[in-house]
């Protein structure tokens, strides 16, 4: 979960790094646009990420991010498909590098309408009042000793034996979001189960939620077409790179969780 989601940002940052297509821009438009994806991933909350330098702290985004889209609707399968196949049809040449084309959309559609409970599942569970992934990235800083900003974040892919201690992965939160991929997913959970009982302990794989674990994410799913559209221009392009970073990132959470 945890590389999934830093991937996830590193992908953000990337794609609002690159000089975008013409034809890709106008398909990320039209996708901003949609005020049923809109609806569904809260993107606008993360555009300061997107919009930021390399050394913009990104826990407050992340934090605020989260907060929406735990409390909005789920993506239905729908919104979900129409999202991968805009985005993989109009940017294929922007996003040929990460491994998503045309041609993949019926693969990664399929995953992601599979593996997204699941994943919003995870993103979405509390210890007390605050959220796990925030919970967790606040570990990292203090592990660090510094701010988690899009610059380091990316420099810890490169590294991550230099965050994954027992302070930060054998904690009630990684354990509740462990249980979450047992219970969804046993075969994922059974490839690194062996992996993660050697660096915490064997009832951390017992398949149960600790008693300080709650879930936040909204048990309902958002009907295609129920959502007003938000036509603010000055927003659209952010929104659009955020979406293709979102699409990307639910990918890799399908691949690495």
């Amino acid at each position: 979960m945890l590389r999934a989601f830093t991937i996830t940002i590193a992908l953000a940052a990337y794609v609002s790094a690159q000089s975008v297509s013409a034809t890709c821009k106008q398909t990320l438009s039209s996708v901003a646009l949609n005020a049923d994806a809109a609806a569904c991933l809260n993107p606008l909350a993360l555009l300061p990420i997107v919009t930021g330098n390399a050394s913009t702290p990104i826990v407050p985004t992340v934090e605020n991010w989260l907060n929406g889209f735990c409390s909005a609707p789920a993506c239905s399968n729908e919104t979900i498909a129409q999202i991968v196949t805009n985005v993989t049809t109009g940017c294929a040449g922007d996003l040929s590098s990460t491994g998503l084309d045309a041609s993949s959309a019926g693969g990664v559609t399929t995953l992601i309408q599979q593996y997204f409970p699941t994943a919003r599942k995870v993103l979405c569970l509390k210890e007390g009042n605050t959220n796990c992934v925030v919970q967790t990235l606040n570990n990292i800083e203090t592990s660090i000793s510094g701010t988690l900003t899009l610059q380091n974040v990316v420099s810890l892919l490169t590294n991550p034996g230099a965050i994954l201690t027992p302070n930060i992965t054998c904690t009630a939160c990684l354990k509740a979001a462990y249980s979450v991929i047992v219970e969804d997913v046993p075969s994922v959970a059974e490839s690194f189960g062996p992996t993660v009982q050697s660096q915490c302990n064997a009832n951390f794989t017992d398949g149960t939620t600790p008693s300080t674990i709650s879930q936040s994410a909204v048990n309902k799913t958002a009907t295609a077409g129920s959502s007003n559209a938000n036509n603010n221009s000055a927003v659209v392009s952010g929104v659009g790179y955020v979406l293709t970073a979102f699409v990307a990132g639910l990918t890799g959470f399908t691949l690495l969780a």
